[in-house]
């Protein structure tokens, strides 16, 4: 029997939103809505909680954690926890936001050919969009929400298939903020991966909290992170890092001791029934 995939994937939320250009009314409404405080959105709204919510639609992930991305399947699940830092304490945060059940996966450049993906043009999680007048045979570098230095460089890189290729191989392409259909990588043709994730809208198996809490707080220097002590913020962690921990035989922490890569996902499998009395539990503590 396939096991069900359950991944804990911290993203990088922030208290200042991006500046961005007059013309991006709707990326405003998000680094207002981050300055705010309304909730602890990415600035470039990946996972899509910002969009998901101001569209009334599906959450989305598109562009952040390609080797999570890559490898998820329908049915899997993500729970999401955000970090950031308050930069007059260094203190950093972490907090619970969302159950995420899988529902498929597409590529991007299905977003924007006919059909019931267009819904999708509209959020801010995306790399690309297809040049005017080629009928969808050229595409172009876009992220609504960003600008300057906040660009991805590697935008191709994160959608597309890699083939056992290196990520230099693909430079060429991404400095040229374009590519054709018939382009190739490496001696490869370039194929767009089906790796932008489209989460259910069942509250059974998704489910994002209105308010997240703080469960856990990290000191520049210190071991991991040191998770809050009461009774919900315990259960949490007992649902989570401590069944993968158990599952996997390795202690657990949403950060790690690599500085570079800090915020390492964690993973572990179950049974499809299992993972699902599992979901249920965790979705009625939080919901409650």
């Amino acid at each position: 029997m396939k096991e069900t995939k359950i991944y804990l994937a911290p993203f990088h939320s922030s208290f200042t939103g991006d500046p961005v250009g007059p013309c991006a009314r709707s990326a405003r409404d998000l680094s207002q809505a981050i300055q705010r405080g309304e909730w602890p959105y990415d600035t470039g709204d990946d996972p899509s909680f910002f969009c998901a919510r101001k569209y009334e639609g599906q959450l989305t992930w598109g562009i952040c954690r390609q080797d999570v991305r890559n490898h998820l399947e329908p049915g899997d699940i993500v729970v999401f926890f955000s970090f950031r830092k308050k930069q007059e304490t260094q203190l950093v945060e972490y907090r619970l936001c969302a159950v995420a059940t899988v529902e498929r996966k597409v590529c991007q450049t299905d977003l924007w050919k006919p059909g019931d993906l267009k819904r999708y043009r509209r959020y801010f999680n995306l790399l690309i969009r297809p040049l005017p007048h080629t009928h969808f045979q050229c595409w172009e570098h876009y992220e609504p929400s960003l600008n300057g230095g906040r660009l991805h460089k590697d935008w191709i890189w994160r959608i597309a298939e890699h083939c056992g290729l290196k990520k230099s191989a693909f430079d060429r392409l991404e400095q040229r903020n374009c590519f054709a259909e018939e382009d190739r990588v490496g001696g490869h043709p370039l194929a767009i991966a089906p790796n932008y994730v489209i989460f259910s809208r069942n509250p059974r198996e998704t489910y994002i909290l209105p308010n997240p809490p703080i469960v856990a707080w990290y000191t520049n220097g210190a071991p991991p992170e040191k998770w809050k002590q009461d009774a919900f913020c315990q259960k949490v962690k007992e649902l989570t890092l401590e069944t993968a921990t158990r599952l996997t035989r390795r202690v657990r922490f949403l950060r790690t001791t690599n500085s570079q890569r800090a915020h390492r996902h964690v993973v572990w499998n179950m049974f499809p029934q299992e993972a699902s009395a599992w979901r249920e539990r965790l979705i009625e503590l939080i919901s409650s």
